[in-house]
């Protein structure tokens, strides 16, 4: 049920959870408009990291912000899979009794939204990937490695060397700080569980998904290009945002913001 309203840059913002497998699934829900848009959040982040983007899409949309299982303020789930993640942000959805979303996701988002299309695909009128990696089938194993180096004495360390390569020398101290906080506070069996869950190949199984879809990147992010997007999305489009590391969202989010809403208007969403 509903709590009392918070504030997310001046602008009220209310609290919500939906149940899964009878585990609490967290999120915030905002403003009001014909279109739904979900935001969802990157490995080991929080529905906060989309704070900028909650405040000026609100206006024209009903916005809903999810933490995933395990991460922010939802409970823990038995494991931490791509699918659970999909369904989790269904949940929020049937919560709120929104029959179609448009999907928003950073980073591991990517992989959610893939899931979430696969598993509904009727509720999905378009995709907005921020900076995340859709990997060709059978190249996900590394990602294996990396969910192994985050279990035991040397796990923290190695989270940290990963989130600190995240960022540029463009990225501002408060932004570190928040992310840093955050990502390395998520607890170590969540941390493993979504990069091994990540790691599955049947998340990167062959497979086309024909919505508007547009990635945001990093103009570092060369390795997302529109040929490669299009072999799994073939309506996919590149927009660069320079002079940002991977959380462009939150180091650039007046520009990341017009971006995204010039893009909707131009879809007619």
């Amino acid at each position: 049920m509903r709590s009392v309203a918070i504030f997310v840059l001046g602008l009220p913002v209310l609290a919500g959870t939906a149940l899964l497998d009878g585990a609490r699934i967290h999120y915030t829900a905002a403003g009001r408009g014909p279109s739904t848009i979900v935001l969802i959040h990157g490995w080991t982040c929080d529905h906060t990291f989309w704070d900028a983007q909650t405040a000026a899409l609100k206006a024209q949309y009903r916005v809903l912000a999810v933490d995933l299982p395990g991460h922010g303020r939802s409970g823990a789930a038995p494991d931490y899979s791509m699918g659970r993640f999909a369904r989790a942000v269904n949940a929020v959805l049937e919560k709120e009794k929104a029959r179609k979303a448009i999907l928003a996701g950073h980073s591991m988002g990517g992989a959610v939204m893939l899931e979430f299309a696969r598993l509904y695909p009727q509720k999905v009128q378009a995709i907005v990937a921020v900076d995340a990696f859709f990997p060709e089938p059978g190249a996900s194993k590394p990602l294996e490695a990396l969910a192994a180096r985050f279990e035991g004495p040397g796990a923290m360390e190695a989270r940290t060397r990963m989130v600190q390569g995240m960022f540029t020398p463009a990225t501002m101290p408060e932004v570190r700080r928040k992310i840093e906080t955050v990502m390395l506070g998520t607890r170590a069996e969540v941390a493993a569980g979504a990069m091994r869950g990540m790691a599955d190949p049947a998340v990167w199984r062959e497979g086309v998904i024909d919505v508007p879809f547009v990635e945001i990147a990093a103009a570092s992010s060369t390795y997302l290009t529109e040929e490669s997007l299009r072999r799994r999305f073939p309506r996919a489009s590149v927009i660069r945002v320079p002079d940002t590391g991977h959380f462009l969202h939150m180091e650039k989010p007046d520009e990341v913001n017009r971006i995204l809403l010039e893009w909707l208007a131009g879809q007619g969403l």
